[in-house]
């Protein structure tokens, strides 16, 4: 009861959803909206004033304008919808230059069957993202797959690369072992992948040859070619769960509503973000000033062979840290953006090997990263803003269809549903060893003592008060 006063109840809901998504477009014009119904059949009639929401798709503006920015990856994920209504709500999401989440889409379908997914991926592909070159992250579901390569979805050429951690549970849950699942996952980085396959071959002939049989450009990074920016995982999607956790057992609309306000803090929080971090002097985002830095580190003790100035084709000698003298040799192709060791080319920064080539040719190894991890194109993923919807009174007049929920989907009361995700390793985060200022993320200050934080403030309005 308490949350029909706040959220309003579930029918009204349903009614209410065309006209909230009405305005939004309105105001935030570019916003994509899509839905699929049909009318309800009352005694062998189809009653043309009662029309039933089967699906919805939407993607606000900002969103689709700031993808465009983002690293060419998409990951998709379903999680299930909580009380009075079943339905599955679909998620495509992204990663900006600092390696955060960037949503992309949303909808609301029946569950997670092939047609609901295709219907996504068509609407996604012909509204949202058109791009060419993309590659899909998801997990190795056969409806979901099977879906993404129909001609409905339009999604046949996308490069389309498996979850290892999905691949792990799938191998772990075939031949219940951990050593070898482990061994699996430590694959993922291998520049061998075939010896490594033998090996585990030679300790369960049948494991390996069930992992022979998924192609090696689907899971692992040797044979990736940097189409999936070292992202392995499909736990960005993930993380949109917990921004929108609790959304999930709130009324359609409600739940709608929440996905425009949390995104647009989301949205707020990160152009600020970056917008002070130049003004603060840096160029390049904080994930990526520490992977160069510690690379540099990692160069200072390496021999470079330069063989070719003109492409900056090297050898680099690397000496084994585990003790003795164990000699790695790499080949750096500075032309190509390309190193033995698959860094250069999977994350589209100058690793170690790269760099120490850099130096030896009196090179800016600068020119060699991506211009995602800029700062000024971070600012260009959070550029476009969202706008503010207003009371009612001033919203566009609405003359489209009215809905009503499916009555076949209304949930089946035998207790609360739970409505906490249980938490696995993707949730563990990094602790940050060095403190920052929270406002500019500059070392030495704290956001209270912040010299751009007064300035933005203005120290002079203090000072008259």
């Amino acid at each position: 009861m308490a949350m029909a006063k706040i959220y309003g109840d579930w029918e009204g809901s349903y009614n209410e959803l065309p006209h909230w998504m009405n305005a939004v477009q309105y105001f935030c014009s570019g916003t994509i909206v899509k839905y699929q119904a049909h009318h309800q059949v009352v005694d062998g009639m189809e009653d043309p004033s009662r029309i039933i929401l089967d699906r919805i798709f939407w993607a606000f503006k900002p969103c689709i304008e700031g993808f465009g920015y983002c690293k060419p990856i998409l990951q998709v994920d379903e999680t299930f919808l909580t009380e009075k209504y079943t339905g599955t709500l679909l998620i495509a999401s992204s990663q900006d230059g600092n390696r955060r989440v960037f949503p992309v889409a949303f909808a609301i379908v029946e569950g997670e069957t092939k047609e609901a997914w295709e219907w996504f991926f068509y609407n996604l592909k012909t509204y949202v993202t058109p791009q060419q070159k993309l590659c899909i992250i998801s997990d190795r579901g056969t409806i979901l797959l099977a879906a993404l390569r129909s001609e409905l979805a339009g999604w046949s050429s996308v490069d389309s690369v498996y979850c290892i951690r999905h691949v792990a549970s799938n191998f772990h849950k075939e031949f219940r072992d951990s050593d070898l699942k482990d061994k699996v996952v430590e694959m993922v980085d291998a520049t061998t992948v075939r010896a490594n396959v033998e090996f585990l071959a030679s300790k369960n002939q049948r494991a390996g040859a069930w992992l022979d049989q998924i192609p090696k450009e689907k899971w692992t990074q040797a044979y990736d070619e940097g189409r999936r920016y070292d992202h392995m995982t499909t736990n960005l999607a993930e993380c949109i769960n917990g921004v929108l956790k609790g959304s999930r057992a709130l009324p359609i609309t409600a739940l709608v509503r929440a996905t425009y306000y949390r995104l647009n803090e989301w949205f707020n929080e990160h152009r600020n973000e970056a917008c002070n971090m130049i003004m603060a002097g840096h160029v390049y985002c904080e994930e990526l000033t520490k992977v160069i830095k510690e690379n540099q580190r990692k160069s200072t003790c390496q021999l470079v062979r330069n063989f070719s100035r003109e492409t900056g084709v090297s050898e680099v000698e690397v000496i084994s840290r585990s003790g003795g003298r164990q000699v790695r040799l790499y080949i750096v192709k500075l032309a190509d953006n390309w190193c033995d060791c698959g860094e250069f080319q999977s994350l589209r920064l100058p690793c170690s090997h790269a760099i120490a080539t850099c130096a030896s040719l009196n090179l800016d190894c600068s020119q060699f990263i991506s211009t995602i991890y800029r700062l000024d194109n971070l600012q260009k993923v959070y550029g476009h803003q969202f706008q503010p919807l207003g009371n009612e009174e001033y919203w566009p007049p609405y003359s489209g269809p009215t809905f009503i929920p499916n009555p076949v989907r209304r949930r089946k009361r035998s207790g609360r549903p739970k409505t906490s995700r249980i938490h696995n390793e993707m949730d563990e985060v990094e602790v940050e060893q060095v403190k920052k200022c929270g406002w500019c993320r500059t070392e030495g200050h704290n956001r209270k003592t912040c010299p751009l934080r007064s300035r933005e403030l203005g120290e002079s309005s203090r000072q008259h008060s």
